[in-house]
């Protein structure tokens, strides 16, 4: 999975707020594994100008917030990111994955 390689896998969705997200198999015949490097990870769009004092009023914005993302501390939730290909080729689909829930992967059972 970090090798940078494509790969298929079944994971067992978990939703700690919505119940009924839990429980249900999830399959991702082609997916990749997303890393924050910029590489595979979203592109981040140039903005076209500073939001004034009304807009950043308005939408909540303070300055330390920064660029408006957060840290998703994949290592203390154990999780991570994959993105869904079609074909071989990624669609804008990025999915979290909890790797303790993968029941198959690459079509080889995980749990005996």
């Amino acid at each position: 999975m970090h090798s940078g390689a494509t790969f298929s896998l079944k994971v067992v969705q978990y939703d700690k707020r919505r119940k009924d997200k839990r429980g249900k198999v999830a399959h991702y015949p082609e997916a990749q594994l997303v890393w924050g490097d910029g590489g595979s990870d979203r592109v981040k769009q140039p903005k076209e100008r500073e939001m004034t004092d009304l807009e950043r009023k308005l939408s909540g914005f303070s300055e330390t917030e920064g660029d408006g993302s957060k840290n998703p501390n994949h290592a203390w939730h154990y999780t991570r990111n994959i993105r869904e290909l079609l074909n071989g080729e990624p669609t804008p689909s990025i999915k979290k994955i909890h790797p303790p829930l993968i029941i198959e992967f690459n079509g080889q059972p995980t749990t005996a």
